[in-house]
């Protein structure tokens, strides 16, 4: 069965990525639905949590897409096994933006986490913004040699990728890049999204869609690709 992955740097449940979601959904195995998770804006309260929840529902309904919000806020929440078998059962799940460190948190080695793992090898798509993205990342428990550290945010859903998210911003911070950069680990690739840009694909081969560009940086170099181009990311090396 193939993976799919829906990533993006900004701009979820806008209109722009309708399109791109009916491509995705298309071929997805499930039960027709999209699961919403908000899990990564917890931490800001439920009033946030709520709202992209309800721009979620909005946007599927606009679509013609059934939708349901799971409500995983914390580790307890991703425990729970009645919220995990929802997520399972979907065509789709979403995670929104807010704080990568708490949906990493919460997530990593849940029964939440199992069920989403179950759910892409069947054939669902896993569908992330900002925060959601950037946890698809190669594994933060495993290090290359040779310098670097491990991703911090990422569970290893795509193994020797990196993905950072609104990559156009963080051009224009100075500093930041640079520090973003050095945390990627030797002979794993990085992928840079910028705002209201993504990229769909089965974790080593993409296509990009939306307003912008997406950086991809290997130790043999770095290309920019727009709307429409595709690449690729090779399979990860032994020690990645």
């Amino acid at each position: 069965m193939t993976r799919t992955f829906l990533l993006q740097g900004s701009g979820e449940f806008e209109p722009w990525t309708a399109g791109l979601e009916r491509r995705a959904l298309a071929g997805a195995v499930g039960d027709g639905s999209v699961a919403i998770l908000p899990t990564a804006s917890a931490p800001e309260g439920d009033e946030v949590f709520d709202r992209w929840g309800a721009m979620g529902l909005a946007h599927y309904a606009e679509m013609g897409v059934d939708a349901e919000i799971v409500p995983v806020k914390t580790r307890e929440d991703a425990m729970r096994a009645d919220l995990a078998e929802r997520v399972e059962g979907a065509s789709m799940m979403f995670f929104s933006g807010g704080k990568p460190h708490h949906l990493a948190t919460v997530l990593e080695g849940s029964p939440l986490f199992a069920a989403i793992r179950r759910a892409i090898d069947r054939g669902a798509v896993y569908a992330g913004c900002s925060a959601g993205a950037m946890v698809a990342s190669r594994s933060r428990a495993r290090r290359g040699n040779g310098g670097g550290s491990s991703w911090v945010f990422g569970l290893g859903l795509i193994d020797g990728v990196s993905f950072g998210v609104h990559w156009d911003r963080v051009k224009r911070m100075p500093g930041l890049r640079p520090f973003v950069m050095a945390r990627t680990p030797p002979n794993s690739w990085f992928v840079g999204i910028d705002e209201r840009t993504a990229i769909l694909g089965d974790g080593h081969v993409w296509e990009v869609a939306g307003r912008a560009t997406v950086m991809v940086r290997h130790e043999r170099g770095t290309s920019v690709y727009r709307a429409g181009e595709r690449f690729s990311t090779a399979a990860p090396s032994s020690n990645v």
